[in-house]
């Protein structure tokens, strides 16, 4: 009988659930028995040696040792429980039982306890034997205690028989139960090892083979169940060479569009994608002239592949065009085309307002359409569904490449136009993180007509920002007037901002339109607006309250529409707590805050804004200056530029004109910018390489705060590079 057959395992299995139960159950029983047994042992010990006390209170009361000794002898010969037993008064062994001495181990083996209670512990002697020992009373412990040892073991030996003929009953019940088990299991598994037997054959190829059916057990319908798989089987295995010719056909068409998505994939660009697609398209459809149009993630961008290349477009009406003829195209088919875009037209796909194409939607596995192909045939479109469905599959699978291909286009174009040298923001020059944000506020900003407050140090540009927020507005076209509230004294600056009439003061010779006037329908732009009077603030104030004014000597209110651009160096926040600035006139102005961050936070913009300035001043004064040297924009780059842009700019003018070649020098420098503050870095003039070296690295840490990623950047190295010079210099 092999181990691993199932009549074994299952004869095991019965064997084994006879053993565990009848080993549970003599267990339980055994236990049971042996707890019965052992309190019917105390029980008898305890009336026994309740009896015996009362007898030898007597002899105990007469102090008859004698016959107290006689008694105690006879009761251990003629009790066949009782192993021993002694009279102790007051810890003083009146008479015992041990032949070979009395063991002074028993003395004081129930310790301190109290004279009139009996107390009964098991203990075991040095042979390994069990006793229960009890200690009895006589006459409430004045006369003394009784103890008594009974003898477990042949407690023990009744247990012990208990177990062995449960077991004996286990061996017969186990045998009657293998022997009928086995009976019944060869019964059932016969017909199972005929299903076994035939199941292997089948797996060896023989598909005629079959069980017998009789019966009406489960069994019987496993073999029924058997012959109609092997029936199914044999007549799926005859459809399946039926299809043999279609596979292969299949095959050499999943072969050819895998050859397509491995082509693509291999290409680097879309310059390469668009003519591969095209010409491996036209290899199944014949067509004359074809499109691919493929929709980014926005769908603001729409780029069409052609034989020639590509070509990225965001018109609205190709965007519309392509959306609706994608809504309109499910599957691929021939469809009539009308009203192409010029755009489109204009890649020679046809000519006339209508036509008949091969459309197929471009779309990833169980994704909705980004793309559509677009085929034209000539005169007459007569593309089959078999190669539209062929197309279609090649497409599909080259979903995912076209895709990527298309997002990273989009994100080379953005990154150059992003890091394109010579790209601003209107007049406005700065790549650093702080001024996009400027940027994009501008942009959000310049669309309304709301009041914009622009703090920022002297020489940061204020006015720049104030003209790009009047250039991206509506009111582009209109006047944009520039005030310098600084510029005049108190006595003027009304007159100035609002106008005045023909002799409102002394010297009004002539009526005078004043500057919000003159804006009418553009922009105002206060500069340094915290300068002004309170007199003129309380007028300000009304202006950007109600859009009114009068000039002063006239009662005729003016009506004005003007937006109102403001700038300031100074806190205006504090300027209110201390009553110099009327706390509402700064809420009507500080409704779009926009703050210019100093030339020292965004160092990064420095060599961007030299180099401007360095080919517009070069243009100007008519002189051949092209670049600055390394030691020049390390000094720009670590002087503090106290005067923002503004002192940066007439830095690179004062080189311009003093520069003697094609390349501005240190010493072309103005001695501001040139000449070391005190406590700076020494002059490397007269050092050896190494020390000169030692020096501009200290230097690239001071000037950038000891940012040593930043510092590497400055030296133009690697940052472990760097690392390894502060190690050999031991700069810490």
């Amino acid at each position: 009988m092999r181990l691993h057959s199932l009549t074994t395992r299952l004869l095991l299995g019965l064997a084994l659930s006879v053993i565990v139960s009848s080993l549970s159950v003599a267990t339980i029983a055994t236990e049971r028995y042996s707890r019965v047994l052992m309190e019917s042992l105390r029980a008898q010990a305890r009336t026994y040696g309740e009896s015996l006390a009362a007898e030898a209170a007597d002899l105990v009361l007469t102090n008859d040792l004698v016959a107290l000794q006689h008694l105690v002898d006879h009761q251990v010969k003629i009790h066949p429980d009782l192993a021993y037993m002694f009279v102790e008064y007051r810890g003083t062994v009146l008479v015992h039982s041990f032949p070979q001495g009395f063991p002074d181990e028993l003395r004081h083996l129930h310790g301190d306890l109290p004279e009139s209670q009996t107390d009964v512990i098991a203990v075991r002697s040095r042979e390994g034997l069990r006793y229960l020992d009890m200690s009895v009373p006589i006459l409430d412990g004045h006369g003394g205690r009784l103890r008594l040892g009974f003898s477990e073991e042949p407690h023990r030996a009744q247990v012990r028989r208990l177990w062995w003929q449960i077991m004996g009953l286990t061996i017969l019940v186990l045998c009657g139960a293998v022997t009928a088990g086995s009976l019944a299991v060869r019964r059932i598994t016969k017909p199972l090892a005929r299903l076994t037997e035939a199941a292997g054959k089948a797996r060896q190829g023989e598909l005629a083979v079959r069980v017998d059916e009789d019966g009406r057990d489960e069994v019987a319908l496993l073999g029924r169940s058997f012959n109609r798989m092997m029936e199914r089987i044999e007549r799926d295995t005859e459809r399946l060479r039926e299809q043999t010719r279609e596979l292969d056909l299949a095959h050499r068409r999943t072969r050819t569009f895998c050859e397509v998505v491995q082509g693509i994939g291999a290409l680097s660009s879309l310059r390469d994608v668009g003519p591969f697609v095209i010409r491996r398209l036209r290899e199944v459809l014949h067509f004359q002239r074809g499109l691919v149009f493929l929709f980014d993630d926005t769908r603001e961008n729409l780029t069409v592949l052609h034989e020639k290349g590509h070509r990225i477009t965001g018109t609205r009406e190709v965007l519309v065009w392509c959306s609706a003829l994608l809504a309109r195209v499910s599957q691929p088919g021939v469809h009539r085309v009308d009203d192409l875009p010029e755009e489109i037209a204009e890649m020679g796909i046809a000519e006339g307002s209508r036509r008949d194409c091969a459309l197929v939607p471009v779309a990833a596995r169980d994704g909705l359409p980004f793309g559509l192909f677009m085929g034209w045939c000539g005169s007459e479109c007569r593309c089959e569904t078999q190669p539209l469905e062929i197309a279609h599959a090649m497409l599909t699978e080259a979903a995912a490449v076209l895709k990527r291909a298309v997002h990273q286009e989009l994100e080379r174009r953005n990154l150059q136009a992003r890091f394109a040298s010579d790209k601003d923001f209107c007049g406005i020059v700065g790549k650093d993180p702080a001024m996009q944000t400027v940027f994009r506020l501008i942009e959000d900003v310049a669309a309304s007509d709301a009041t914009v407050l622009i703090h920022g140090e002297s020489g940061t540009g204020k006015e720049l920002v104030a003209r790009a927020v009047h250039l991206k507005s509506l009111r582009r076209q209109k006047p944009f007037v520039v005030i310098n509230c600084a510029a005049y004294p108190a006595t003027l600056l009304e007159s100035e901002l609002f106008g005045h009439e023909k002799g409102a003061f002394t010297g009004a010779n002539r009526m005078r339109v004043g500057r919000f006037e003159e804006a009418h329908g553009g922009t105002v732009f206060l500069d340094e607006v915290g300068e002004i009077s309170a007199s003129a603030q309380i007028k300000l104030l009304r202006v950007l309250q109600t859009r009114e004014l009068e000039r002063l000597g006239s009662n005729k209110t003016i009506t004005v529409d003007v937006r109102v651009v403001a700038a300031t160096n100074r806190d205006l926040m504090e300027e209110v707590r201390s009553g110099r600035f009327r706390e509402d006139l700064f809420y009507r102005l500080n409704v779009i805050p926009i703050h210019l961050p100093p030339l020292r936070e965004r160092r990064n913009d420095i060599p961007l804004l030299a180099r401007h300035f360095l080919r517009r001043f070069a243009e100007s004064h008519g002189k051949v200056v092209r670049e600055f040297s390394p030691d020049v924009m390390r000094v720009f780059l670590r002087h503090p530029w106290p005067g923002n842009v503004r002192e940066l700019e007439n830095t690179v003018e004062h080189a311009v004109v003093l520069a003697r070649g094609p390349r501005v020098e240190v010493s072309d420098l103005p001695a501001g910018v040139h000449d070391p503050a005190p406590g700076s870095a020494p002059s490397v003039s007269g050092l050896s390489m190494t020390d000169r070296e030692r020096v501009a690295i200290e230097e690239a840490l001071r000037a950038t705060g000891g940012n040593r990623k930043e510092a590497a950047r400055l030296l133009g190295i690697s940052r472990s590079a760097l690392y390894n010079k502060m190690k050999k210099h031991r700069i810490r």
